[in-house]
């Protein structure tokens, strides 16, 4: 990331808080991500920087998983973890409740999660809601299943 971007990133208001990450016995700061809080209903966690080297261990991982269990214990309504857009972005989906968006509605079905990664990989040539085999797989077929499911409609004049 280019200081740049970095300085950007800080003074943007999608950043809200630092949630700072001690190595106790040490008394060292070993990493930091940057949130965004919106009291109890929404907390997003979105850069994490810390030290590739610093535990034999995945720190990345240990300070996502520590803030997920500190937004639960806060009784947090939502935990943002960000996108899912490949299969190395599937750890962010192994808490219960994990829930994604399909661009029509909210899912918390993996299964269809990876069926939209694995076409996606392969670069398709229709929109998702034109592929047959999509739609007889999680929506038995039919895209008025599909559109009774979404929270997207049309509003009458």
């Amino acid at each position: 990331m280019t200081v740049d971007r970095l300085d950007s990133l800080f003074s943007s208001p999608v950043i809200s808080h630092l949630l700072v990450f001690t190595d106790t016995a040490k008394g060292a700061e070993v990493g930091v991500s940057t949130l965004f809080l919106q009291g109890r209903e929404l907390a997003y966690y979105y850069y994490a920087f810390y030290d590739l080297n610093y535990y034999a261990r995945n720190l990345g991982m240990f300070m996502m998983t520590s803030a997920v269990a500190l937004f639960a214990e806060r009784r947090c309504r939502r935990l943002y973890l960000g996108t899912c857009y490949s299969q190395n972005a599937l750890y962010k989906t192994q808490f219960a409740g994990a829930e994604f968006f399909t661009g029509v509605r909210w899912s918390a079905d993996m299964a269809e999660l990876k069926y939209i990664l694995r076409r996606d990989a392969g670069e398709p040539s229709q929109h998702l809601l034109e592929d047959e085999d999509y739609r007889r797989l999680f929506y038995d077929g039919g895209l008025e299943k599909l559109a009774a499911a979404s929270a997207f409609g049309i509003k009458p004049d």
